[in-house]
């Protein structure tokens, strides 16, 4: 059967920040009068997003509540915080820091996703966004100039379900007018994306633009979202 719709995670598959969170961290931090240098912050950040799959594993409906989102936040920024010592200033930091990325301007998309989406939109391939995020996915997607290849653009703090649930899809789904055995989700994560995509009858597509996981066993992976024109 012949793909008629795709479906997209955001952070990490479309869209990235246009400042680094390291860089984020340290203007909050010089806030508070304290002077950090960028490499020193970036060599933390790969401890910080591990503490984060341990929060997803344990839990991942805190993306469907926008208070408990931020919650995870704040308790990653403020971790963040005591690794490079200002544990003491975690409450205002961390705050600081979470607030920057509702802005528009401070994401971007990836250099593949413009050509990708216009050539899917050429080709009359309906699309949709369905990602575990926070009430300011619309304005961002709409701020980042996205917004018009979309039909279909679900938060899970907003539709109050969230990835893997196969709902959300689902959602996605009848928003696009779509069956799932015609249907292509791409996404970043192996639990949320790979995972939610299989239990939803939709065919899955990993992007792994860092290359971590090349043992993985997801069904398709990519590492540019160009190489998707190939499959579908």
């Amino acid at each position: 059967m012949s793909v008629t719709a795709v479906t997209f995670d955001v952070g990490n598959t479309l869209l990235t920040p246009a400042v680094s969170e390291a860089d984020v961290f340290v203007a909050a931090a010089a806030e508070v009068a304290a002077q950090l240098d960028t490499l020193q912050v970036e060599r933390f950040m790969p401890l910080v997003y591990e503490r984060y799959e341990e929060l997803y594993e344990q839990d991942d409906s805190f993306w469907a509540d926008d208070e408990r989102a931020t919650a995870i936040w704040l308790e990653m920024y403020g971790y963040l915080c005591e690794l490079v010592g200002l544990g003491d200033y975690a409450s205002r930091i961390a705050p600081m820091v979470h607030k920057v990325f509702f802005r528009s301007d401070y994401w971007r998309p990836f250099d593949d996703v413009m050509p990708v989406l216009d050539e899917l939109k050429q080709r009359g391939i309906r699309m949709g966004l369905i990602s575990n995020w926070d009430n300011s996915l619309a304005d961002i997607i709409s701020g980042t100039g996205l917004s018009g290849y979309f039909g279909s653009v679900l938060s899970s703090s907003v539709v109050r379900m969230h990835k893997p649930q196969p709902g959300i899809f689902h959602l996605a789904l009848a928003e696009l007018g779509a069956l799932p055995a015609e249907t292509v989700h791409v996404g970043d994560h192996l639990q949320a994306d790979v995972g939610g995509a299989l239990a939803s009858g939709i065919r899955p597509v990993l992007i792994d633009r860092d290359h971590k996981h090349t043992n993985s066993n997801a069904p398709t992976i990519i590492t540019d979202l160009r190489q998707l024109l190939e499959l579908i």
